[in-house]
């Protein structure tokens, strides 16, 4: 079965391509020449995604409280080109996918926004290198994509999967239970897929591999894939549990706090401006 998958994944026509406007957002931003009234001119011939736009730049997560933006190109001014994209790849993913039946789709958003958002926020605390800050939100967003992946390319046999096994009372992590019925594990067909129809950043899809991998070590510089893989867990022992789910828990590991040299009341802020922020997220999934 792994063959086929992995095959599937290089041939299938039910993978959906990365949407124009983020081909387009993301030729302007590669380009050094590119100015924010380019990209304002790109956004605002859609208007749904501009309106979309501005509720976000409004909502907790991203600077609400202050003065309210109005129209499109305050709100691009006020996040910046690179966290305009950052929210656009928010915006148009949940779109690209077909909606199976075996889950929730707006629930599985929902977590994938919490840990990009975290993920982010982390980021921002812990990481140095300027290109692993700028990969935390869509490392984030896109962690679990995999899971799509093998809900539209074996879409029967994931189905059978997640409702005909008893997988809520299972001990055993989602990742091992799908390597002992497919021989391949959602990190790794998330990785997979990314790595050959959205071309994204590589640090991205190796974030998505690692996602269950281990957390901070004090005395070690982190990576962006620690970053991840703790903004996952931070996520799931929240408001944030992701829709395919087992028994097993998966709780950060002891002392990641002391590690990532962040205070509980810091992690208390990150968690609750989280909370406030899918609420403006959640309106927007479910309208699209």
């Amino acid at each position: 079965m792994r063959d086929k998958i992995l095959q599937l994944i290089q041939t299938s026509p039910n993978l959906p391509p990365l949407p124009e406007i983020l081909l387009g957002l993301q030729k302007l931003i590669d380009d050094p020449d590119c100015e924010v009234e380019d990209v304002y001119r790109l956004l605002k011939a859609d208007a749904v995604l501009s309106g979309r736009l501005i509720t976000l730049a409004n909502s907790a997560l991203f600077g609400g409280g202050r003065d309210e933006t109005r129209n499109l190109e305050d709100a691009v001014v006020r996040l910046g080109m690179k966290q305009v994209m950052d929210l656009v790849y928010a915006l148009e993913l949940p779109k690209t996918f077909k909606k199976g039946k075996a889950f929730d789709q707006i629930e599985f958003w929902k977590h994938s926004m919490a840990v990009a958002f975290i993920a982010r926020s982390l980021a921002k605390k812990v990481l140095t290198d300027l290109e692993d800050l700028e990969s935390s939100f869509l490392a984030g967003l896109m962690h679990d994509v995999g899971i799509l992946v093998l809900d539209n390319v074996i879409s029967q046999e994931y189905f059978q999967f997640l409702t005909l096994k008893d997988l809520s009372s299972s001990d055993k992590p989602l990742e091992v239970l799908e390597e002992e019925e497919f021989k391949i594990s959602h990190p790794e067909a998330g990785a997979e897929f990314m790595k050959k129809w959205w071309s994204l950043p590589p640090k991205v899809a190796s974030a998505a591999l690692a996602h269950h991998g281990k957390g901070p070590v004090k005395g070690e510089t982190l990576t962006l894939n620690q970053v991840v893989s703790t903004a996952n867990r931070i996520a799931n022992m929240n408001e944030f549990k992701h829709p395919v789910t087992t028994a097993f828990e998966d709780s950060p590991e002891e002392g990641y706090l002391d590690a990532m040299e962040i205070s509980p009341e810091e992690l208390d802020i990150v968690v609750d401006t989280t909370v406030m922020g899918l609420m403006a997220a959640e309106t927007l999934l479910r309208s699209r």
